[in-house]
């Protein structure tokens, strides 16, 4: 991200890591789904033994469109999160930028991109994964819980309350 220029604004690249995020999620969603399925079912008695099995076991059971359970969420999430990325990034490479010689320092360089992704992190990851987690496992279980993410927001806020949607908050900071 160092490449970010002096012409670039912060509106276009919030535009752009929208575009990006978003398109990228949608076509990789299903093995997200797929991925966060294994990971939440029994260690002790599993209900699949890979992700073939679990692709074929959920669209078997719930129809193709189970493979796309809580892709609103991470669609948008992940335009969010990319345009938190991209456009705190490019902002404070912006501020950073010493005056004279348009340059940024490698100090610096690693301090905005350090700021991003914390931006990233409170404003998009944690909300959009705990979402995300909450709405698969509930298919999962077959609670019935959930219609979808905006259900799944919504609920979560009004039991809660904001910080429900932060659960894992230090730890995805960190990382």
């Amino acid at each position: 991200m160092a490449f970010v220029t002096k012409t670039d604004t912060g509106v276009k690249t919030v535009i752009k890591g929208f575009l990006t995020g978003g398109t990228q999620a949608s076509l990789t969603y299903p093995l997200d789904f797929l991925k966060t399925q294994l990971q939440l079912q029994s260690k002790t008695s599993p209900e699949f033994s890979g992700m073939a099995e679990c692709a074929k076991k959920t669209v078997q059971k719930h129809g193709v469109r189970a493979l796309y359970t809580g892709a609103g969420a991470r669609i948008v999430g992940a335009g969010f999160q990319q345009m938190f990325r991209w456009g705190t990034y490019t902002n404070l490479v912006n501020l950073a930028r010493d005056e004279k010689t348009g340059k940024v320092t490698t100090t610096m360089t690693i301090a905005c991109g350090m700021g991003a992704g914390f931006t990233e992190a409170v404003f998009a990851v944690i909300p959009v994964e705990t979402t995300k987690t909450r709405v698969g496992d509930d298919l999962r279980r077959g609670t019935g819980n959930y219609t979808g993410s905006g259900d799944a927001v919504l609920k979560i806020l009004k039991s809660e309350g904001p910080l429900g949607l932060y659960r894992g908050a230090i730890a995805t900071v960190l990382k």
